[in-house]
């Protein structure tokens, strides 16, 4: 009974962790909304979304780094109290590929 319990605890905690950016999907975001700007208009989005995901994901690191450490001590990862930026780095990751579609539909690069 005790080595299930361990079992469990373990596997709940491994499953709460935050998850590292480059397994967070990117949300799906249509290139239409994109569709009305230009070649310029579309490289500053571009531009911009792109330094959110790095700030994003530098974020999220922290919170996959802050759980590990807290989960060897405690057993209870803070990111499933405090919250992470998972959802942040989806968001953005699907904005710069639709900026990406839109790019390229326009022939801008």
């Amino acid at each position: 009974m005790k080595n299930y319990l361990l079992a469990v605890t373990i596997i709940l905690t491994v499953v709460a962790c935050a998850k590292p950016p480059s397994k967070i999907p990117p949300v799906a975001i249509s290139s239409s909304e994109y569709a009305g700007q230009n070649c310029k208009s579309l490289t500053a989005s571009y531009t911009s979304v792109s330094k959110k995901l790095e700030e994003a994901e530098k974020k999220q690191r922290g919170k996959v780094a802050g759980d590990a450490i807290v989960v060897f001590l405690v057993l209870i990862p803070p990111s499933t109290m405090a919250g992470d930026h998972e959802a942040d780095v989806g968001r953005y990751k699907g904005e710069k590929i639709a900026i990406e579609r839109a790019m390229e539909k326009k022939g801008c690069k």
